[in-house]
């Protein structure tokens, strides 16, 4: 088996997502956090930034286990 594809960048990278998605929803919802949609829409593009720098490096370095 090679590579688990779900090393640390991978999960940082998700959970960065899914908390700039929920700051999003809640910008939804009231009209102060709606100021800062923008800055969650960077959030949600530095987790997926992550997640790529993540599967990046299962591709170069593999883990072999047996």
């Amino acid at each position: 088996m090679v590579g688990t594809g779900l090393n640390g960048e991978v999960i940082s990278g998700i959970s960065l997502t899914v908390f700039g998605i929920m700051l999003v929803v809640f910008g939804t919802v009231n009209q102060v956090a709606a100021i800062l949609i923008p800055a969650d829409i960077i959030i949600i593009a530095i987790g997926i930034a992550v997640i790529l720098v993540g599967v990046y490096t299962n591709r170069k370095n593999p883990i072999i286990q047996s």
